[in-house]
């Protein structure tokens, strides 16, 4: 093969180099940016799907607690023996129940839910744990006879075998004992799986707070009986044991649907339920309370006439939770009519 001419030309080869400093940083800034949006687009997607996993958390505990209270509340039954009330919950305390929310009441009564209509006792009542950060709607329930078959010792009695003279275990009509005077620590302890006494389950997790309201045949808050002046002094919120009229069609002269009545040699026990009663709730989700937040006592606000103002209650404890960086707590409401209480 001959030399190459002077004219040809050997393949050009381009010398390699590397980035520049300037290029680098440039890369890096980049690299960095993308890095950066893509982390802001992760935590977004993620505190939308914990929101929406927290909302349908409270949304399905308050939907199924709400429909169990007033489904169990809608047959509520009374006569002159038995009892219906709304009371603060210390009169729990007082039997030994354990963490009863402060300001929050208990409600209690009769309804024929048992097999072939018997009649149960059921309640409900807000239980409060700081320190494990349990806030929970709890469920009283008592049948006749225990899980044994026997007789429950926690059933109130409706027929008062001691006094012969007296079958009818009337109902006082200043307190809730007819209900209570049976119950103890035991009834109220299902922390223990081994207790086959107790009588309560918890019905929602994260409830911070429970308002009960009755409403009269007119569709209006009912004067709670610890704020009347006229009827003989008594703790409770409703007690349909106590002395009182309400309106049917049309309201009294005075303008009132509801009136507390003294203790006369006249005076009869109203023996009646209320016509609906208004059940509200405040929820806070699991994950939310994990993180050790502070929750703020249940506030209870009453009109002028001495009834419970939910609307204004519920405002002044929002606000507590707010002052306390909660605003993530969803409210909750229902209107159980009463089949007896027309």
């Amino acid at each position: 093969m001959s030399p190459p001419s002077s004219t040809e030309r050997l393949p050009h080869h381009p010398t390699a180099r590397a980035f520049t400093l300037l290029e680098l940083l440039v890369s890096v800034a980049l690299l960095a940016f993308l890095m950066l949006m893509l982390a802001q687009i992760t935590d977004s997607t993620s505190r939308a799907w914990q929101q929406g996993a927290s909302r349908t958390e409270t949304f399905q505990s308050a939907r199924a607690s709400l429909e169990l209270l007033a489904r169990e509340l809608t047959p509520a039954v009374v006569d002159t023996r038995m009892q219906f009330v709304i009371a603060p919950g210390s009169i729990l305390t007082a039997v030994g129940a354990p963490n009863v929310a402060s300001g929050s009441p208990a409600i209690l009564w009769m309804a024929p839910l048992g097999a072939e209509g018997s009649l149960q006792c059921i309640g409900f009542y807000l239980y409060r744990d700081d320190v494990h950060k349990f806030y929970r709607l709890k469920r009283i329930f008592i049948g006749p006879t225990n899980s044994s078959g026997n007789p429950s010792a926690y059933f109130p009695q409706v027929i008062n075998l001691s006094n012969p003279l007296n079958p009818t275990a009337e109902p006082t009509p200043t307190d809730a004992s007819w209900f209570t005077q049976s119950w103890n620590a035991i009834a109220f302890d299902d922390s223990d799986p081994s207790n086959t006494q107790a009588v309560v389950s918890t019905a929602a997790d994260g409830v911070l707070a429970f308002w009960v309201e009755g409403l009269d045949s007119l569709g209006n808050p009912i004067p709670a009986v610890c704020n009347s002046t006229i009827h003989p002094p008594s703790a409770l919120y409703f007690n349909s044991a106590a002395y009182f009229e309400s309106a049917s069609g049309a309201p009294f002269d005075n303008g009132q649907s509801f009136v507390y009545l003294a203790k006369t040699s006249q005076s009869l026990k109203a023996n009646r339920v209320p016509a609906a009663i208004d059940l509200t709730i405040v929820l806070l989700d699991s994950a939310t309370l994990a993180r050790g937040v502070s929750i703020p006592q249940q506030t209870n606000v009453f009109d002028s006439n001495g009834a419970l103002d939910v609307p204004d209650s519920v405002q002044a404890y929002t606000t507590l939770l707010q002052q306390n960086h909660i605003y993530n707590a969803r409210v909750f409401s229902t209107r159980a009519k009463l089949v007896n209480g027309s």
